[in-house]
């Protein structure tokens, strides 16, 4: 059967225009009613005049309406959760985290403070900024990798900082089990409490997950399996990721040879066990995926060519089934998939030297 086509209607506009400034403590009452409910995903535009500035956008889902505009940020990472959104700046080591609370205009800035011991070469340190659901307390994990002379991950160190305990210092953290991938922020998701990463051990299949619990500010005893089968696990690996979807950990295969998308929902973390949720045909989220040519080899890895795009990242479950994904080259946008007529609608077109970061929740604490 033919893959369905994808529509693409009503798309607005990515705006890449002048940037505008933290939003006035004066327009928290009216922002905050504006948020509250919202389904909105924090996009990042890199500056093209300013490699080293980004403007950080809130852009809501069903419409592709700019919500809210942090503009002329100077920030290597950027993170969202349970309403607030994180910025580690680009630069030294000393320069302070910013934590942004859109509804209220508010800023926060965390010291950096020293990373823990490591050794080896080009140390570079990954963030990852959550909420723990149990105290309702925000904490910045941050992975420090140190690379050997041949640029290959050596080792790990893990700091871990609670947003407004203990002076706000950072303090030693356990190492992971294995080396974990923080390069790539799709190979990272956190659900309910736990920060769960792909490993990057070939050995143990790519389809690995090491978790670290936010609360108890530990790694879990044993490697969670994915749910590939066994003949896939060795994949490449960036056709895999793990994503927040609607509270539960999901895990994505862009399967190319079969010229599908396969998708898993964790049931149950303590025994490791997965439920098959999706399968959907490429040539129904993204252009140029039409109906193989059986007498024709597929490759491994796709090749980009216009306009055939190669990635579609699931953000949310819309509360009428749709499903939104983010879809990243060759170029950027916000997409509607509706598994009633299997078409997907182009929501807003967010150009290229953009990302998505995460999802905003205003209905959880951060606004409270």
């Amino acid at each position: 059967m033919a893959a369905a086509h994808v529509q693409s209607s009503g798309r607005q506009p990515f705006s890449t225009g002048p940037s505008t400034a933290v939003a006035p403590p004066s327009m928290a009452g009216a922002q905050a009613g504006r948020l509250k409910d919202a389904q909105l995903v924090v996009a990042v535009h890199d500056d093209a005049a300013d490699f080293f500035r980004s403007d950080v956008k809130l852009v809501d889902v069903a419409s592709g309406a700019i919500v809210c505009q942090l503009g002329g940020q100077s920030a290597a990472h950027t993170s969202a959760a349970a309403g607030l959104i994180c910025l580690v700046p680009t630069g030294s080591s000393g320069s302070a985290i910013r934590v942004f609370n859109p509804a209220t205009g508010g800023v926060t800035d965390i010291p950096a403070g020293p990373t823990a011991a490591h050794c080896g070469l080009n140390p570079q340190s990954s963030y990852v900024f959550a909420q723990v659901p149990t105290t309702k307390e925000y904490k910045v994990l941050r992975i420090v990798t140190s690379k050997d002379r041949y640029d290959k991950p050596r080792q790990q160190s893990c700091d871990i900082l609670t947003l407004g305990g203990l002076g706000q210092r950072w303090r030693p953290a356990p190492r992971p089990l294995v080396l974990v991938s923080t390069t790539i922020p799709r190979h990272r998701a956190v659900t309910a409490g736990f920060a769960h990463f792909l490993t990057t051990t070939r050995t143990i299949g790519y389809d690995g997950i090491a978790s670290f619990d936010l609360e108890k500010e530990v790694w879990t005893p044993s490697l969670l399996q994915g749910p590939l089968p066994s003949g896939s696990r060795n994949c490449c690996h960036s056709n895999l990721s793990l994503v927040e979807l609607n509270g539960h950990l999901a895990f994505v295969h862009h399967n190319y040879l079969s010229y599908c998308i396969d998708m898993w929902v964790l049931s149950d973390l303590g025994k490791g066990t997965w439920r098959s949720i999706q399968s959907l045909q490429l040539g129904s989220i993204l252009h140029g995926w039409e109906e193989p040519d059986k007498g024709q080899p597929v490759p491994l890895i796709p090749i980009s060519r216009p306009p055939r795009e190669i990635f579609a990242q699931p953000l949310m479950v819309l509360g009428d089934g749709r499903i939104a994904f983010w879809v990243a080259v060759p170029n950027a946008s916000l997409r509607l998939y509706d598994p009633k007529t299997c078409k997907c609608e182009d929501v807003v077109d967010m150009g290229r030297a953009c990302g998505i970061v995460g999802l905003y929740k205003g209905s959880q604490a951060g606004l409270a």
